[in-house]
């Protein structure tokens, strides 16, 4: 029996943020703009928040508020929210420059699964955010928040779209930033060592077996040219969301450096939106006050407090 060593180098593929492909054109120019910086370039968190707006009590709208970066594990912690929500059906509202293009399909199918509706709004929170140190939140049940939405400072960037699209109802205001650009496709690539066992049958080599000894990471390749696989992938899921492939076209506009801004009523004819309106339309308290309440509007009945007989001291004589 024989031993020999041998290497195979290994290319994964990882997309990373969605995207466009190929030059802008001078229609496209003036939607065109820089990538902006932010401070939410962090791994997407997902918060249940109840209206601040005390005088809708007991009867509040909530909603599931997703902010930050999407990467592979934002789709557990939907499902995690979603399980938190239990029987509430909460409307889902986004703060995202966007992300992993895969996790974002799969959030926006969860979303549609569950009949959410979906609306670009930034949470401002009547107390401490979810993100800071030691912040258990201030709303009615342990983890959860109060607080406000707002249109004004809210962005959907680059992957956050696809989860948009997943919404039966999609909403957007004239003041909310929805965009996209190219996606990236970022290939890792690693060096696999072996150590493989044969034998010589007939003066044919005969493997026997083959151990993985060692792995190296052998460096990365990024490329904007779209996989055939991708192009599939999002081609199938615009379809199954009823939203127009022509927000491909868009995404193939622009370099993943800049954005290509959609305006309204662009979005709403490719049918990434269902209806534009302002930035709280699923979570403005005066829902409440409706005869026939969304099911976003939750009753928090207030918890009784027990009654404490006062101490009687003791008759003197």
């Amino acid at each position: 029996m024989l031993v020999r060593f041998f290497v195979a180098l290994l290319l994964a593929a990882a997309v990373a943020s969605t995207g466009v492909i190929g030059p802008v054109s001078a229609a496209d120019l003036k939607h065109v703009i820089e990538k902006p910086a932010n401070p939410f370039d962090m791994p997407m968190q997902f918060v249940i928040v109840r209206s601040a707006a005390g005088y809708c009590e007991p009867t509040c709208p909530e909603w599931i508020y997703g902010e930050g970066q999407i990467d592979g594990s934002t789709p557990k912690l939907f499902r995690a929210v979603l399980k938190k929500a239990g029987q509430r059906k909460l409307p889902l509202v986004l703060l995202s420059p966007g992300g992993n293009v895969n996790a974002a399909i799969e959030i926006g199918r969860l979303v549609r699964k569950n009949a959410m509706s979906v609306e670009i709004g930034f949470t401002r929170f009547g107390g401490c955010r979810p993100r800071d140190a030691g912040c258990q939140g201030d709303g009615v049940e342990k983890g959860e928040f109060r607080g406000v939405v707002m249109a004004s400072g809210a962005f959907c960037w680059s992957a956050c779209p696809l989860i948009l699209a997943g919404g039966e109802r999609r909403l957007s205001s004239q003041v909310a930033l929805t965009g996209v650009h190219q996606v990236t496709t970022v290939y890792q690539r690693e060096r696999i060592y072996y150590r493989e066992r044969y034998r010589m049958v007939d003066g044919q080599r005969k493997v026997i077996s083959r151990k993985v000894v060692s792995r190296k990471k052998a460096g990365t390749k990024v490329t904007t040219k779209l996989p055939k696989a991708t192009r599939r992938l999002l081609v199938g899921y615009l379809k199954d969301m009823g939203v127009n492939k022509t927000l491909i076209d868009a995404m193939l506009s622009t370099p993943p450096d800049k954005i290509r801004r959609l305006e309204p009523v662009e979005m709403l004819k490719m049918n990434l939106i269902t209806e534009l309106a302002s930035g709280d339309l699923l979570t403005d308290p005066m829902l409440c006050a409706k005869p026939a309440l969304p099911a976003s509007c939750i009753v928090r009945t207030p918890k009784p407090t027990s009654a404490v007989s006062p101490q009687v001291p003791p008759m003197q004589n």
